[in-house]
C-alpha cells in the first residue's frame, strides 16, 4: 500500500502548446501529479466542462481569438467552481486589477515559474476547503434528515426547549404529557411538566444547569402525565441546536425494557461481524471523542495502526475462509493484549487500530513493540499446515495539535508503511512513528544532499531494491523494476526524493544512473546464474538522455555481467523524453540498435501523450500512478487510452494496483504487466515466486 499526491486536473488554454508542455511539466516537477488537457477553442471548453469536474484552468488573454471573459461566462453556465488564473506576456497594474473583477484569481507574468506555483498552490487550497466546506454542508444536510427521523421514531421522549419554553416534542413526548399537537406545545413551560412536590429542586436544577455551558446533566423528579398522573422520569439535559438556533434537548428515557433492548441494538451495530471487535464507523466516533478532548483540554494519546503484512498473498495462498480464521485469531488474540479500554477496531479487511488514551510517545512505542513481537511468535493452524504471520504498526500520536480524527487515523497509516522503508524492515514487520516531514529550503539542505550522494558515490553506499511486474498474458520471463534508496540521519531517502533535490547537479544525477546500472547489472548476472530468465527495468534521469556515450556503456555493463541481450530495459518517465523529445529520440535509437529494449514511465499526463510516441520507438508503457488511484473516475480514460497502445502494439504496465477487483479489470482492458504493493512491494532481493502467479 502507498500514497499518491491528488492528481491536479487542469485546462490550459494557451497560444503555444510548447508553451502549455512546459506548465505541465513545471507542475509535475514541483510533485503535482498533473492530468492537462489543451484548450483552442470555446465551444471545446464547454464541452469539457460539461464532461466532467475540473481544478484549474490557466489561460493565455486572448489565446486562439477567446477573451477570458467567455471562459468566466460559461463556467458560470455550468455552475462550476474553477479557478482561473492568466498568464499574460506584459502586465501592468490596470490590467491585472481588470482582471480581477471580472472573475480571475491573478494574473502572472509569463515566466514567472515560481510565482505561478504559488499562485496555483494558493488557489488549490481555496478550491480544496470551498469543496470540503461544501461537503461538510451536505453531511450536515443528512446528519439532520437522519436525526429527525430517528427523533419522530425514537421511543424515547425528547423535547427542544429554548429559555425554558418548549419549541418542539417529538411523539412520544406529546403522548406522554397529553399533547396532540406541537402547536398545543409550543411556548408551554418546561417547569409545567414537572409535579408542584418537586418543582423547587427542579428550579434549583435548572439554574445550575444554565450555568454550565457545553455539560450534560440529569435530574430525576416526578412527572405529571396528560390525564394528571404522577410517574417518575429521568430526565437527561443536553446542549443541542433546532432549526439553527442553540437551545436545549430535554429526553426522558422510556419503560427499562425497551431501553435494554434498544442498548443491545446499538451494541450490536458498533461490531464487526467476522471478528466481534469495533467496526470503524465506531472506532471513528471514539477517535473524534478522543482528539476532540484533546485539543479543547490538552489530553495526550495515541493510535496504533496494525496492518498484517502481505495479507493479499496469504489469502491467495490459502483462500479466503483460511484467511479471515488467522484474522479471527489475530483479533482475539489483540484483544487479550490490550483490554477492553482501547477501543480494538477492525477498520479495514487486513487493518486494526486502537486508542491509548493518556498515553506518552514512549509508551506507544512500548505497546507497539509488544504487540508486534507477541504477533510474530504466534503460530496459526490451518488444518493442514502451520504458518506464522507479522503485522507493521504505525503510531500517530493525539494532542493539542491533532487537525481531524480523519487526520490522525491517515498519519498513522503513512507511519506504518513509511516504517517499510527502514533497512532490514522492507518485508514488515516494524514499528513505525508519525513525524511530520518538513520541507527545508535552505541552501544547506541541498550541500547536503550533494555532499551525501558524493561520498555514497565513493562508498558504493546506495541500496538497490526491486518490485516484481506481474505478466497477465502468460509471459514466461520475470520482470522486475530496480529502484536505489539513500540513507540519510537514519531515514532511507527515495529515488524521486534524491534526484528531485534543489540544485544536485546533472553531472551526479548521471553518476547515480551509471551507479544503478552497474549494480543491477550485477545483481541480475547473479540471478541468472541461478537458472532465471530475468529481466529488469532501470530508471533513469533526464540528464542521462544527453550523454551520448551511455547506450554503449550500459551494453559493455551488460557484457560484463554475462548477460543476455535485452534483459536491461532503460526507462524515461514521459515528462523527460516529452521535454527532450529529440534528444530522447536519439538517444532510444541509440539503445535499439545496441539491443536494449526502451520504456516509457509516468505514461499518459501529457496533453497529446499519445503524440510523442509516433516519435519515440519505446517497447514498454508504464502508465501515470493517478490513473490507478481513482479507478472509479479513471477507468474510461485509461480503456481509451490502453486502446490506443495496443493499436500501437505496445506492452503496458499498470503500477500501484491495490486489489483483486482491479487486477481484474486491468486483465479485461488488455495490460500486459501489473505491479503493487497488493502483489508484492519492493524487496531487497529478487524474491517473488513468479510461479504462483495464477492465484492472481
Amino acid at each position: 500500500m502507498s500514497t499518491t499526491p491528488e492528481t491536479l486536473h487542469l485546462l490550459i488554454l494557451m497560444e503555444s502548446q510548447n508553451d502549455a508542455e512546459r506548465i505541465v511539466s513545471l507542475l509535475r516537477n514541483s510533485g503535482s501529479a498533473t492530468r492537462a488537457q489543451y484548450v483552442t477553442s470555446l465551444e471545446e471548453f464547454a464541452d469539457l466542462l460539461e464532461e466532467k469536474t475540473w481544478d484549474l484552468l490557466l489561460a493565455e488573454p486572448e489565446a486562439h481569438g477567446i477573451e477570458y471573459t467567455s471562459l468566466k461566462e460559461q463556467i458560470a453556465r455550468y455552475n462550476q467552481d474553477l479557478p482561473f488564473i492568466l498568464i499574460n506576456r506584459e502586465i501592468d497594474l490596470i490590467a491585472l486589477e481588470t482582471a480581477v473583477k471580472r472573475g480571475a484569481s491573478t494574473m502572472i507574468p509569463m515566466g514567472e515559474n515560481n510565482l505561478l506555483i504559488l499562485a496555483i498552490q494558493r488557489e488549490l487550497e481555496h478550491l480544496r476547503n470551498r469543496r470540503a466546506k461544501r461537503a461538510l454542508e451536505a453531511r450536515l444536510r443528512e446528519a439532520e434528515k437522519r436525526a429527525q427521523a430517528l427523533l419522530e421514531s425514537s421511543r424515547d421522549a425528547v423535547a427542544y426547549v429554548q429559555d425554558g419554553m418548549h419549541i418542539f416534542g417529538n411523539p412520544a413526548y406529546l403522548q406522554m404529557f397529553g399533547y396532540e399537537t406541537n402547536d398545543d406545545l409550543e411556548g408551554m413551560p418546561l417547569i409545567d411538566m414537572v409535579d408542584g412536590s418537586g418543582q423547587a429542586d427542579f428550579k434549583k436544577f435548572l439554574k445550575q444547569y444554565s450555568q454550565s455551558s457545553f455539560q450534560t446533566e440529569e435530574i430525576n423528579t416526578i412527572g405529571v402525565s396528560g390525564s394528571g398522573d404522577l410517574f417518575p422520569m429521568r430526565m437527561t439535559f443536553s446542549p443541542a441546536s433546532f432549526a439553527d438556533e442553540r437551545c436545549t434537548q430535554v429526553s426522558i428515557q422510556s419503560n427499562e425494557k425497551n431501553t435494554q433492548l434498544e442498548a443491545k441494538l446499538r451494541e450490536i451495530s458498533n461490531l464487526d461481524v467476522l471478528t466481534g471487535l469495533y467496526n470503524k464507523p465506531y472506532f471513528m466516533s471514539q477517535l473524534e471523542v478522543a482528539v476532540d478532548q484533546s485539543v479543547l483540554s490538552g489530553g495526550r494519546g495515541a493510535v496504533l495502526y496494525i496492518n498484517v503484512d502481505s495479507f493479499g498473498r496469504l489469502r491467495a495462498n490459502n483462500g479466503i475462509a483460511r484467511s479471515e480464521s488467522v484474522l479471527t485469531e489475530l483479533a482475539n488474540t489483540l484483544r487479550k493484549l490490550v483490554g477492553n479500554k482501547c477501543n480494538l477496531s477492525r477498520v479495514s479487511e487486513d487493518i486494526f487500530a486502537l486508542i491509548l488514551t493518556s498515553t506518552s510517545a514512549a509508551d506507544a512505542q512500548e505497546k507497539a513493540e509488544q504487540l508486534r513481537t507477541h504477533v510474530e511468535g504466534m503460530l496459526f493452524d490451518l488444518g493442514d499446515r502451520t504458518i506464522t504471520i507479522t503485522v507493521s504498526v504505525g503510531i500517530a500520536l493525539i494532542n493539542e495539535t491533532s487537525a481531524s480524527p480523519t487526520a490522525v487515523l491517515q498519519n498513522a497509516h503513512t507511519a506504518c508503511f513509511r516504517a517499510h522503508d527502514i533497512e532490514g524492515q522492507e518485508h514488515g514487520n516494524s514499528v513505525g512513528m508519525y513525524i511530520e516531514e518538513q520541507r527545508n529550503n535552505d541552501s544547506d539542505s541541498a550541500v547536503s544532499i550533494e555532499e551525501m550522494v558524493t561520498e555514497a558515490l565513493k562508498d558504493n553506499s546506495f541500496m538497490l531494491s526491486f518490485q516484481p511486474l506481474i505478466s497477465l498474458r502468460g509471459s514466461e520471463t520475470e520482470h522486475y523494476e530496480s529502484r536505489f534508496k539513500l540513507s540519510k540521519n537514519g531515514h532511507l531517502m527515495s529515488a524521486g526524493d534524491v534526484l528531485n533535490a534543489d540544485d544536485l547537479s546533472d553531472v551526479l544525477k548521471r553518476k547515480i544512473d551509471r551507479w544503478v546500472i552497474l549494480n543491477t547489472a550485477k545483481r541480475l548476472g547473479e540471478h541468472h546464474q541461478k537458472g532465471h530468465s530475468t529481466k529488469v527495468f532501470l530508471n533513469l534521469s533526464g540528464p542521462s538522455i544527453l550523454d551520448e556515450g551511455l547506450p554503449n556503456w550500459i551494453s559493455v555493463a551488460t557484457r560484463a555481467a554475462r548477460l543476455p541481450k535485452g534483459v536491461l530495459v532503460v526507462q524515461l518517465t514521459e515528462d523527460d523524453a516529452s521535454r527532450m523529445l529529440m534528444q530522447a529520440q536519439k538517444f532510444i535509437a541509440s539503445l535499439k540498435a545496441l539491443g536494449i529494449p526502451c520504456s516509457i514511465s509516468r505514461f499518459g499526463c501529457a496533453i497529446d501523450p499519445v503524440k510523442n510516441l509516433q516519435h519515440l520507438s519505446a517497447d514498454f508503457i508504464k502508465v501515470d500512478v493517478s490513473y490507478t488511484s481513482n479507478m472509479v473516475e479513471n477507468q474510461q480514460q485509461l480503456q481509451q487510452m490502453l486502446g490506443k497502445l495496443q493499436e500501437m502494439e505496445k506492452q503496458i504496465i499498470v503500477p500501484m494496483v491495490d486489489s483483486a477487483n482491479t487486477l481484474a479489470t486491468l486483465w479485461q482492458m488488455g495490460a500486459d504487466f501489473v505491479q503493487g504493493d497488493y502483489v508484492q512491494a519492493a524487496q531487497d532481493g529478487m524474491s517473488y515466486n513468479f510461479e504462483e502467479e495464477g492465484s492472481f
